[in-house]
């Protein structure tokens, strides 16, 4: 008995309703409680916009007190004694991603292909719109790039600071602590279907609710590396992500619970790296490796180092000019 099209379209779309969060899961990166310990998840929730407490900094207590003195008053109060919360506000959006089925697609191509076609593509596409949003409030609390890398010298209330510079275009690495940003989803991953009769298609729109903000924005800083994969000069060095960590440390950033901080790297950044570590020229010829080189070789890329662990993103901001 031969299977009718609104049977296929039932079970397509149940099939892929079933695999759209897994399969975003599986592709997004800064959502992930490790990198962003300040998750919250918002569904059912009213609004669309949440406040996340900070606590101040604080000092030293009071030293070589004499008996019976108060602690609380004149030169006895120590440095920063108040307890002073502040809060920032984090804000969700919305994201959106279709695809359009033709019924002969389904027929030729046959349900699973489809399946897999739609679910890999609606699932990335808001994967990829999740990360780059998510680097570029990392770097200015917007969802807007920074007009150049000149503008990130910390010295404005949301822009980080970057340790290093270069000339020409760049891509801007961040390495932060988890307890940096903050993370909120208002509507998980969630698939909406649309027949169109007359032109026997059904529309599939996958849409979501999130948002990111900065919560500690002196736990991020940024290096920069030439963009241009292979590049000769202008390039980020193991040193330059050495010394954001020297930064993050100066100020009592927290780490992860083996003592790490992390660093999302462009593939352009990586092989400025693996190029340092391992001697290998623009011609293709290794030279003479250390121990540590030899490892990195061996896993082609780069896991830690400097008190780092690395991460490769296509999703970081990219590109932008020296001022």
């Amino acid at each position: 008995m031969p299977v009718s099209s609104s049977s296929l379209l039932n079970v397509l779309f149940e099939e892929v309703s079933a695999d759209l969060i897994p399969y975003y899961d599986n592709s997004v990166l800064l959502p992930s409680p490790t990198l962003i310990v300040n998750s919250y998840n918002l569904e059912g929730a009213v609004g669309n916009k949440m406040r996340i407490p900070v606590t101040n900094a604080w000092g030293k207590a009071s030293d070589g007190l004499s008996e019976g003195a108060d602690i609380t008053s004149g030169g006895n109060a120590g440095t920063l004694p108040d307890f002073a919360p502040t809060a920032v506000d984090l804000s969700v959006q919305k994201k959106g991603a279709y695809s359009l089925v033709n019924m002969e697609a389904l027929e030729d191509g046959g349900l699973e292909t489809v399946r897999n076609s739609v679910v890999t593509r609606l699932s990335r596409m808001l994967a990829q719109t999740t990360d780059e949003a998510g680097f570029k409030y990392m770097l200015n609390n917007t969802g807007t790039a920074p007009a150049n890398a000149a503008v990130l010298d910390g010295s404005t209330a949301d822009n980080i600071e970057l340790v290093n510079t270069i000339t020409g275009s760049q891509d801007i690495c961040p390495v932060f602590s988890p307890e940096a940003m903050g993370y909120a989803v208002k509507r998980s991953a969630e698939l909406k279907q649309f027949e169109d009769i007359s032109k026997d298609q059904v529309e599939m729109v996958a849409t979501m609710r999130n948002g990111f903000c900065q919560v500690h924005k002196n736990y991020i800083k940024a290096v920069a590396g030439n963009t241009a994969v292979g590049a000769s000069a202008q390039k980020a060095t193991l040193g330059d992500f050495g010394h954001a960590v020297a930064k993050l440390r100066a100020e009592n950033a927290p780490t992860d619970a083996s003592g790490f901080y992390y660093a999302v790297i462009s593939p352009a950044v990586e092989l400025q790296l693996v190029e340092a570590l391992t001697n290998i020229s623009s011609t293709g010829a290794i030279g003479s490796l250390s121990a540590l080189a030899e490892r990195v070789l061996i896993d082609s890329l780069i896991g830690q180092a400097s008190g780092i662990r690395f991460l490769r993103s296509n999703n970081i901001v990219t590109g932008i000019a020296a001022s």
